[in-house]
């Protein structure tokens, strides 16, 4: 283990240790050896991108060895992995607001560690010549043909997005994608486990989790074969996770929504009020499941659990699910299991409490269960079935032994859209 101080950092909150530490990572990334960064405060030149190449560690004293952002400028990226065999793990990483993403997981990359480890305060320029005026700001960004990346026992906090980009303002605690306008596939082999994720804004589009697939865009994404499991999320203020993947299973995360009649937009709509939380989980890709996951708070979602839209997605398993749609809420025409277009799905054993309606199959459905869910509303609808976009149906459902309470109708049928759907 290799001292960082020993090589010429200081850690004193004070010293640009800028070119000492990227020294000291050349260095083991050629030994082998691990980095260490004592407690201290090691600020570093946000406009010069600290590089960690393969077969290096680094690791520190957890909250209290900080490498942060200086003030001396804005920059892109402050930390880039790039390669294979490493890892990061007891350290603080603060952009300091001075940066638009503050780790970076090249494209390529594989066998990626992060764990134990603290992210945070990245934002944009408030510089309108600058080129980090825009773009998508991130605590933690993962570029694809990325493989074997665990991210874990991590805490995610303060991305905030102030400036449009592509029409919106774009925040996201952990991101998944492709450099742009490159040929990459999604990263696959993907693990975010026991990480707690806060504070990523605003409304408009701030994510905790966002995983994107832009080979679907063109019928050609890929199972990516990922896992989000065991996270804490609260103050995210559009969603907690979003998947435009295929092939990820979310099981067992706590996603609170505290918001409630104070969650603003503040870009194109600045000043009007949004939903306390636009969803929870949102999927829109095929071979998905959403497993035992804890959805509450005190406001509730325009949809807790939302799959598709317009584009159809296939083998969707929503089971276990424990979802209170905000019990001090008065919002109405809030959805629990909100389904789009959707074919070969299973909404099995949920429980449900408050909203508007507990499971809506909004667009076209064909080929679903949706069994023993426990539904406990104080008005409303249990199950509704029906639509009212002109040529969409709702096919070969099964609806059957799910104990619905509280609702002013418990199952919503049509004469006109429904077929083969059988109710026991």
């Amino acid at each position: 283990m290799i001292n960082v101080t020993k090589l010429g950092a200081k850690g004193n909150g004070v010293s640009d240790d800028t070119a000492a530490i990227q020294k000291a990572l050349n260095q083991v990334a050629q030994s082998g050896e691990t980095l260490y960064f004592p407690k201290g405060v090691y600020m570093v030149n946000p406009t010069k991108t600290l590089i960690v190449s393969s077969n290096t560690t680094i690791t520190g004293d957890g909250a209290s060895s900080i490498i942060r952002a200086a003030n001396t400028g804005f920059g892109w990226e402050m930390v880039r992995v790039s390669g294979k065999n490493i890892s990061i793990s007891g350290v603080s990483l603060d952009g300091n607001n001075r940066v638009n993403r503050v780790l970076a997981i090249g494209g390529g990359s594989s066998q990626v560690t992060v764990k134990e480890a603290f992210v945070a305060n990245a934002t944009h320029s408030t510089d309108r010549n600058s080129p980090y005026y825009v773009g998508v700001v991130c605590g933690i960004i993962v570029y694809g043909n990325s493989n074997t990346i665990t991210i874990s026992n991590t805490e995610v906090s303060n991305v905030i997005s102030r400036n449009l980009t592509a029409g919106s303002l774009i925040a996201r605690g952990i991101y998944l994608t492709i450099t742009w306008g490159s040929t990459e596939k999604a990263a696959k082999k993907v693990t975010i486990m026991n990480c707690y994720i806060h504070h990523i804004g605003p409304a408009d589009d701030g994510d905790g989790i966002h995983y994107e697939d832009p080979g679907l865009d063109n019928n050609k994404g890929e199972n990516v074969g990922s896992i989000i499991t065991g996270n804490r999320f609260s103050y995210c203020a559009k969603r907690a996770i979003k998947v435009y993947a295929q092939g990820v299973d979310i099981i067992g995360n706590s996603i609170e929504n505290p918001y409630l009649n104070n969650n603003y937009y503040m870009g194109t709509n600045k000043g009007s009020l949004a939903p306390d939380m636009y969803s929870a989980i949102s999927i829109y890709g095929s071979n998905n499941t959403v497993v035992s996951n804890k959805i509450f708070g005190v406001g509730s979602f325009y949809g807790a659990i939302e799959i598709s839209a317009a584009v159809q997605v296939n083998n969707i398993v929503i089971q276990s699910n424990n979802i209170a749609m905000g019990v001090k809420s008065n919002l109405i025409g809030m959805t629990a299991i909100r389904m789009g277009s959707i074919s070969n799905f299973k909404v099995i054993s949920n429980t449900i409490m408050y909203g508007d309606k507990g499971i809506w199959t909004w667009q076209n459905a064909d080929q679903g269960q949706i069994k023993d869910n426990m539904i406990t509303l104080n008005r409303g609808v249990g199950i509704d079935l029906t639509t009212y976009i002109q040529g969409y149906y709702q096919k070969n459902i099964i609806v059957s032994g799910n104990n619905i309470t509280g609702t002013t109708y418990k199952i919503m049928t049509s004469k006109t859209t429904n077929i083969n759907v059988i109710l026991n």
